[in-house]
């Protein structure tokens, strides 16, 4: 994972390319008005005469009340210089469009803090390394082939194989096209090769169509970059985690588990429960027993008791592919 003063160094040169790009245009804009409106023209040289008067006045020791004339003679042809560009539709050359408003495009206030405009753009940043692991183009409800699980009726299940996919691929499907917020998280838990990634990426498909802000990663990465940055200090892969509108954390029980790792694993889980965030999970967990086994029982309680559980079963699709 890029490190967060790399990010921070990234945020500030797209700031700053903002704020050229809105200078040239201003000024672009600015040497059109004076072609087309000679008026601007004869201000310009009037307040540049005047700004030259100003500074004389300072420089040779003139009192404040000529000087303050001066400069108020500046300041009202500046204005009628503004009025003029207004009025004549070139209102962008007066001043800049720049994105934001608070630091003008600079990406530091005037108290020397980082704007808030370069953490969003770190932050975006951040999810944009964090997705780029994601097949998500490959993945959607209409590559979702049922057929490859078996219409073999299940006891315990009550229907066939293929039956009780349908009905959980509907589930989800629902879930997605209906997502808000509030949705409840989900345990997406059985064998290999069930399509459990499948389907929780073309969920995240539907849910960034609608806007929303989507993460995926496995946690064999999620984990492994956190543990780095927890000895190098630097980085906020966890803040992403957290963040996350929609969080998918792929293949949970992969990950190499430490101390650590596991007190960070029930600080995502806790945190996304309090701030009531919709997570994705999938495993090849499917018993109870074992995931505490991994993870302990506050851990497994915590995760299960927030999420849906939607069991996968059937026989390795990818194996039937072959």
């Amino acid at each position: 994972m890029t490190s967060n003063t790399e990010y921070i160094r990234r945020a500030l040169r797209e700031v700053a390319l903002r704020r050229q790009v809105a200078m040239t245009k201003a000024e672009q804009a600015r040497q059109r008005a004076l072609v087309v409106v000679p008026e601007l023209s004869r201000l310009e040289n009037e307040r540049r005469l005047a700004g030259i008067a100003a500074t004389r006045l300072a420089v040779q020791g003139a009192g404040r009340e000529q000087i303050d004339a001066a400069l108020e003679k500046t300041r009202t042809i500046s204005r009628e210089y503004d009025r003029v560009l207004r009025e004549s539709g070139y209102e962008q050359a007066a001043s800049p469009h720049f994105t934001c408003k608070k630091c003008e495009d600079k990406g530091r206030l005037p108290n020397g803090q980082i704007c808030e405009c370069v953490r969003d753009l770190v932050r975006t940043m951040r999810r944009e390394e964090v997705n780029q692991s994601s097949p998500l183009e490959l993945s959607s409800f209409d590559t979702f082939s049922l057929e490859k699980y078996p219409e073999t009726f299940d006891a315990d299940l009550g229907c066939t194989v293929r039956e009780h996919m349908r009905q959980l691929t509907e589930y989800a499907y629902r879930w997605a096209e209906n997502f808000t917020l509030s949705n409840p998280s989900l345990y997406l838990c059985g064998y290999a090769g069930l399509g459990k990634t499948h389907l929780a990426l073309a969920m995240a498909r539907i849910v960034l169509e609608k806007g929303y802000q989507v993460v995926y990663v496995s946690a064999q990465n999620a984990f492994d970059a956190v543990e780095k940055e927890h000895f190098s200090n630097d980085g906020d892969t966890m803040t992403t985690l957290c963040d996350a509108e929609l969080l998918i954390l792929d293949d949970l029980g992969t990950e190499f588990i430490s101390p650590y790792v596991t007190s960070c694993l029930y600080s995502l889980i806790n945190t996304r429960v309090c701030r009531r965030l919709p997570t994705i999970y999938t495993s090849n967990i499917i018993d109870d027993k074992d995931l505490q086994r991994r993870y302990t029982e506050k851990i497994v309680s915590r995760l299960l008791g927030s999420c849906e559980t939607l069991y996968f079963c059937g026989q390795d699709i990818r194996l039937e592919e072959k």
